[in-house]
């Protein structure tokens, strides 16, 4: 019948040919009922999925950047018409047209708009760079990408940590829409949703050092020994490890590197270094640097990070006072010379 009410149910073609009057920019405006036409109800949101882009696994004292995907699976998941058009208004083509660009905004109900992203350690031993990351639009089948720099904490224990990815954006609710097809009023009803994801790090299991225990015999102007002991305190075993001090004045070494063997998680082993102190040192503490060059489970040679520590360098003893802490030896010897001299002279 000419006056009965229909359901206005265009298709995609005729929404294209519809929809080629000019439209005004978009404008996050409350939703008003009053000055506006609601002439569709369709159900849909977005949903984003964060994916890491690369390799999750680092060393402890690593620097790196952390790219990471949001992938938007959402989608349009019904349409209905929720105002009826009577074909004999005289506005009847004006409304037509109203509802096409009505329907065109609402399937963009999919679309994250200003997705707000932070990266947060959630108590991991990682250091996050603050700031919040934004995207301004990410539609439905499509991805946005940030990126967050991190740096793994030096004495991170091996493991997997979960930071947490907190993500927050805006969508459309619902779409009304007045004036004329000429200069449509747009009404938009926006809601905010946050989200938060789980982002698995790996600090991988490795050999770590620590010196803990030094002693010397440094004298200025002499040769001593230098002993320095390591342990391992990491979570892997070291092979083949071969302990090495640097090159620096006023010290030379004879050998700057000493072979220590297998030390597993826990062990200590001790490196005796011979070492002579320039004639023109100072008696002090002077710092030196020493590390592990290793192999690690896989077979790898791997070198441990610098060690500073401390030697200390004794003043040098003048020979008149190595007389008088020697004397009794002096005279010991002494004697023992004559007895020897008596009994040979005896026995001829």
């Amino acid at each position: 019948m000419q006056n009965r009410r229909i359901l206005v149910a265009l298709t995609a073609a005729t929404l294209i040919a519809i929809c080629i009057a000019p439209i005004s920019p978009a404008k996050y405006i409350p939703e008003s009922y009053t000055r506006s036409t609601n002439y569709y109800y369709v159900t849909g949101d977005p949903h984003l999925v964060a994916t890491l882009v690369g390799d999750n696994e680092f060393c402890r004292g690593e620097d790196a950047v952390l790219e990471i995907t949001l992938q938007n699976y959402g989608a349009i998941f019904a349409i209905k018409g929720d105002e009826y058009i009577d074909p004999s208004d005289s506005d009847h083509s004006d409304e037509e047209k109203l509802a096409a660009i009505e329907f065109g905004v609402e399937l963009e109900k999919s679309a994250a708009d200003r997705a707000r992203a932070v990266l947060l350690a959630d108590g991991a031993p990682i250091d996050v760079a603050a700031g919040v990351h934004e995207i301004e639009t990410i539609e439905a089948g499509k991805t946005g990408t940030v990126r967050f720099p991190i740096r793994i904490d030096d004495n991170a224990p091996a493991g997997v940590y979960q930071l947490r990815l907190d993500v927050c954006y805006d969508h459309i609710d619902n779409v009304q829409v007045g004036g004329t097809p000429i200069k449509p009023d747009i009404n938009y009803w926006n809601v905010t949703e946050t989200w938060n994801q789980s982002i698995p790090i790996v600090v991988e299991k490795e050999s770590d050092f620590e010196v803990v225990y030094i002693s010397s015999t440094l004298m200025v102007g002499e040769t001593g020994f230098l002993n320095i002991t390591y342990r391992n305190t990491g979570e892997e075993t070291a092979t083949e490890a071969v302990a090495r001090i640097s090159d620096m004045l006023p010290f030379t070494a004879a050998r700057n590197q000493e072979r220590v063997g297998t030390l597993a998680p826990g062990e200590a082993a001790t490196a005796c270094f011979g070492v002579s102190t320039g004639r023109d040192a100072f008696p002090k503490v002077y710092d030196i640097s020493t590390g592990i060059r290793f192999k690690d489970e896989d077979g790898d040679i791997r070198i441990s990070d610098p060690i500073r520590i401390g030697v200390s360098v004794a003043p040098k003893v003048p020979f008149s006072e190595k007389l008088r802490a020697n004397r009794w030896w002096i005279v010991a010897a002494a004697v023992a010379l004559l007895v020897f001299g008596g009994w040979r002279a005896l026995k001829r």
